[in-house]
């Protein structure tokens, strides 16, 4: 077994180049500015299932762009996939972190509320399978008018089967 060695010495300062690169020092001026927004940052998280982080983010990140701008914050959202991480919310000012919070859960119960109303729902009811018909009525006229009326979908078994389950479903206002 050989070892290969590298006899291109471009290649070999490239390499100490970017090994180099990444052990430098911060310059001082960089420290002090980090140490300072690190002390005068005022931080607050909000909790939110993963689901509703992209109501945050908006549509190619237009609201949390919108948030960081209008209240001079940082947003940071937790990455997909990650379990029970919270919203964090920084910035120097503290009124400014609170309204953004406030906006924020403002976005999320919007959100959760428009999920509610437009999520349909089912219920099963047991009628006797020996009045389906009745219910049903001559070509649906028995039915018809309540589907319709209450927007809902009603579901019979099929003649075969000897179930007695009927399913509803609709929105639930």
């Amino acid at each position: 077994m050989s070892s290969r060695v590298n006899n291109n010495p471009f290649e070999r300062r490239q390499v100490m180049k970017v090994n180099q690169e990444k052990s430098r020092p911060l310059p001082p001026w960089m420290s002090r500015m980090r140490a300072q927004w690190v002390e005068e940052t005022v931080s607050e998280t909000v909790k939110a299932d993963n689901c509703l982080f992209g109501v945050i983010i908006g549509p190619g990140g237009s609201t949390i762009k919108e948030l960081q701008v209008k209240y001079n914050i940082r947003v940071l959202v937790p990455r997909k996939g990650s379990k029970d991480e919270p919203i964090t919310v920084q910035g120097k000012d503290k009124t400014l972190v609170k309204n953004a919070v406030l906006r924020i859960k403002a976005l999320i119960a919007e959100e959760k509320e428009r999920r509610r109303v437009t999520t349909p729902v089912s219920q099963t009811l047991c009628i006797p399978k020996a009045l389906h018909g009745k219910v049903i009525g001559l070509q649906g006229q028995n039915i018809r008018p309540i589907t319709q009326a209450l927007k809902i979908k009603i579901q019979f078994p099929n003649k075969n089967d000897n179930s007695d389950e009927v399913t509803l479903t609709g929105l639930p206002d």
